[in-house]
């Protein structure tokens, strides 16, 4: 069994159990951006498994576009819309006074273009890099809230604390998906098995993070 067949195992594992820990969430429905950040780590369980199903029958998953990278793109497309909109209305009222968090979190984006460049620098195949820059897209728009919420002073109700946690957490899911991207476009074995020993914990991690910011918000 190789690196990337257990890699996608140990991950679709982990994101189950981090799926299944918050799938309460999705039965009351009283919590609606809690239950985005569920089904967001839901997609990420369900690329994975298409990717584990794919890799045990033979298949490749860096040799042409496939569909367990929509995986990932939905899991940042929950995150990027519970954090845009609304929510984020209640931390940055669009005035210069945040402007200048506006501009720093546009690093966060520059850093998802500065890694992508890696993979189309690389020896891959065009329709795996085209898939890949899709995922890149998504990611870096939801990269971008979560710095924001990291760095922007907190809000009424101490929204903004109660979830930086959280946003760390996610931002942290968002570069090493990026940089899993990297290694299998690059082969590099080493960063591959950094990479998804990361995304592992974090997958782990990030529902029970959001559970504890979304408590103390609510009380």
């Amino acid at each position: 069994m190789n690196t990337l067949v257990v890699e996608n195992l140990a991950i679709l594992l982990c994101a189950s159990i981090g799926f299944f820990s918050g799938f309460r969430y999705l039965k009351n429905r009283k919590t609606l951006y809690a239950s985005m950040i569920v089904l967001g780590v839901g997609c990420i369980l369900l690329g994975r498994l298409f990717q584990c199903v794919r890799l045990l029958t033979g298949g490749s998953i860096t040799e042409t576009f496939q569909v367990g990278i929509l995986g990932t793109m939905g899991a940042f497309s929950f995150f990027f819309s519970s954090n845009y909109g609304q929510f984020d209305s209640l931390v940055d009222n669009g005035s210069g006074t945040f402007l200048k968090y506006r501009l720093i979190s546009l690093i966060a984006p520059a850093c998802v273009a500065a890694m992508y460049a890696q993979v189309v620098f690389s020896p891959a195949k065009t329709p795996f890099k085209i898939g890949c820059g899709l995922a890149c897209v998504v990611i870096a728009a939801a990269c971008y809230f979560h710095l924001k919420h990291l760095l922007i002073p907190d809000a009424e109700y101490g929204i903004v604390r109660c979830l930086r946690q959280y946003n760390a957490t996610a931002l942290c899911l968002a570069v090493l998906s990026v940089l899993e991207l990297v290694a299998m476009a690059q082969g590099i074995e080493w960063l591959l098995i950094a990479s998804g020993i990361g995304l592992g914990a974090v997958s782990l991690l990030l529902i029970p993070t959001m559970d504890r910011g979304v408590k103390a918000w609510r009380t």
